[in-house]
C-alpha cells in the first residue's frame, strides 16, 4: 500500500477510531439487522459501533437514539458492499501494512504503541478486534480508491490551463474549512423522489438558519460517510472540490450557509467554517551535476578489490595518468552513464541513493570523493556543478493535477456508491431500535 492513498484512517485521533472499533457490549441473542447481497449484518456490529459512539461523542452533536441507530446501518451497509467489492477484486492489505498503519495511529496520537494497547484494554476493546478493523478500514479505502480512479481521466490542457490560473491569480487560490452534507438521490430518481429530496434539505437549510447545530443534522440525515463525524471535510481548495460548488464558495463568509445544491446523487448543503487565501510561493529546488564511476561486486570480486581498484583509479585521475571520462568509459558499470563518460546530468540530490547523496553533497566543485558503496556497489564521484533551479512552473502543474484529482475523485465516488446501492439486495430487516 502506497503512503500516497488518501487514508483518513491515519489522520484520525483515537477517540475518532475508537468510534468505529468493535466495543464489548452486553451478551445478548444475535439477530440479522440487514441482508446485503448475500452477507449479513448483524444487530451486534450495529449496536457496537452504536454505543462506541455514544461513549466518544459529545450529546450535543448526536441525534437521538432510533436516528443514529439508523445512520450507523446505513454506513455498514455501505462498508458492506465495498467489502464484499474488495472480496471479488482479491484485494487485501499485508501483515506489514497493517502493523505500519497502527504504528502511524499511535504516533498521531503521541503514544506508543504499548500505551494504545493499554488504551484499548482499559476500554475493553481486543487489539485483535482492533486489528481487524482497521485492516477492514484499510481495505475500504483501498477500494474505494482503485474503483474510482479509474474512472478519472484527466487531460494535459485540463492541468495547464489550472497551473496558469493558479500562477497568474495567487489571491484567487483559495481554501476552505467546510462542512457537508448529503441528501442522497437514487441513481434513476422518479419526480417525487427527487421532490421528497428537496424538502427534506430545505428543511435542514431552514433548521441551519435558525442556529441548529451542524453536526448534529449532519449526524441525523446526511447519507455521505462523514455523517458520523458531523459532516466535517476540513480545509480544502475550492479549485479540488465538485466543480458545482466552486462558484458559490469562492467570495462565501464565514458561517455561510450554502445550498441545497443539486447534483447527480443528491441535494448537498455546505457550512463555511472558515476560509483563507495561499499567497503566492517561488519553489526553488537545489540541484546538482555529477559524475561517477561504479563497480559492482561478485563472489570473486569483493567490497575490499572494488574499493582498492577504485582509489586506484582516483589516483590516476588526480595525478592526470587518465581522464574521469576516460575511466568512466573503460571501468564503469553503470551502463546508462559509462559511454557518456559517468555524466548523470542535472538532478536533485534526493533522487539519489543516501550513501551516494550523502558523500555527494560534502564535495566541493571539482572535487572527487573517495570510495562510497552504495546500494548498487562502490563508486567515486565527481561534483561538476550546483545550482538552484526554479521549480515554480512544475510544482503548480503538480498542484493543479493534485486539485483536479481530488475534485473529480470526490464527484465520482458518490456516484460509484450510488451504482454499488443500487446495484445490490438490501434488505433491512429491522430499523427501529
Amino acid at each position: 500500500m502506497k503512503i500516497g492513498y488518501s487514508f483518513k484512517l491515519f489522520i484520525l485521533t483515537l477517540g475518532l477510531c475508537s468510534a468505529t472499533m468493535i466495543t464489548a457490549t452486553p451478551k445478548m441473542v444475535d439477530r440479522i439487522a440487514a441482508v446485503v447481497n448475500h452477507d449479513v449484518i448483524l444487530e451486534s456490529s450495529v449496536n457496537q459501533m452504536f454505543m462506541a459512539l455514544k461513549t466518544s461523542t459529545h450529546p450535543s452533536e448526536l441525534p437521538n437514539d432510533a436516528t443514529l441507530r439508523h445512520q450507523v446501518l446505513e454506513r455498514l451497509i455501505v462498508d458492506n458492499l465495498i467489502l464484499q467489492k474488495a472480496d471479488k477484486a482479491q484485494t487485501n492489505v499485508t501483515e506489514q501494512d497493517l502493523n505500519n498503519a497502527i504504528s502511524r495511529i499511535a504516533q498521531q496520537n503521541n503514544i506508543s504503541l504499548s500505551e494504545l494497547k493499554a488504551h484499548l484494554a482499559r476500554s475493553n476493546i481486543s487489539f485483535d478486534q482492533y486489528r481487524n478493523r482497521i485492516r477492514n478500514e484499510m481495505i475500504i479505502e483501498q477500494t474505494r480508491m482503485n474503483e474510482v480512479r479509474r474512472r478519472i481521466n484527466i487531460s494535459p490542457q485540463e492541468v495547464d490551463n489550472l497551473a496558469k490560473i493558479i500562477a497568474e491569480k495567487p489571491n484567487d487560490n483559495i481554501e476552505v474549512n467546510i462542512s457537508h452534507i448529503l441528501i442522497a438521490t437514487p441513481e434513476s430518481p422518479t419526480r417525487d423522489q427527487l421532490i421528497q429530496a428537496q424538502n427534506k434539505a430545505n428543511m435542514i437549510v431552514k433548521k441551519l438558519n435558525a442556529g441548529e447545530s451542524f453536526a448534529l443534522l449532519a449526524a441525523s440525515y446526511s447519507n455521505d460517510d462523514l455523517a458520523l463525524s458531523g459532516g466535517k471535510l476540513g480545509w480544502k481548495r475550492i479549485n479540488e472540490l465538485p466543480s458545482l460548488f466552486e462558484d458559490k464558495l469562492i467570495r462565501a463568509p464565514k458561517g455561510k450557509i450554502i445550498g441545497p445544491v443539486r447534483s447527480n446523487v443528491g441535494f448537498h448543503i455546505l457550512k463555511v467554517n472558515d476560509n483563507r487565501t495561499k499567497a503566492k510561493q517561488t519553489v526553488t529546488v537545489n540541484e546538482v551535476n555529477a559524475r561517477h564511476i561504479l563497480l559492482k561486486t561478485s563472489i570473486i570480486f569483493d567490497d575490499n578489490q572494488a574499493k582498492e581498484k577504485l582509489s586506484q583509479i582516483r589516483h590516476d585521475i588526480l595525478n592526470n595518468a587518465t581522464t574521469f571520462q576516460a575511466a568512466a568509459k573503460a571501468y564503469s558499470e553503470d551502463p546508462g552513464s559509462k559511454n557518456n563518460g559517468g555524466e548523470l546530468g542535472w538532478s536533485m540530490p534526493e533522487q539519489y541513493d543516501e550513501s551516494f547523496r550523502n558523500a555527494l553533497l560534502k564535495l566541493k566543485k571539482g572535487e572527487i570523493s573517495r570510495p562510497v558503496k552504495s546500494a548498487f556497489g562502490w563508486h567515486i564521484i565527481q561534483l561538476l556543478d550546483s545550482r538552484k533551479q526554479d521549480k515554480t512552473e512544475a510544482a503548480y502543474k503538480e498542484q493543479a493535477y493534485r486539485m483536479i484529482f481530488n475534485r473529480k475523485f470526490a464527484e465520482e465516488s458518490q456516484v460509484w456508491i450510488q451504482e454499488l446501492r443500487s446495484d445490490a439486495y438490501i434488505n433491512i430487516i429491522d430499523d427501529t431500535k
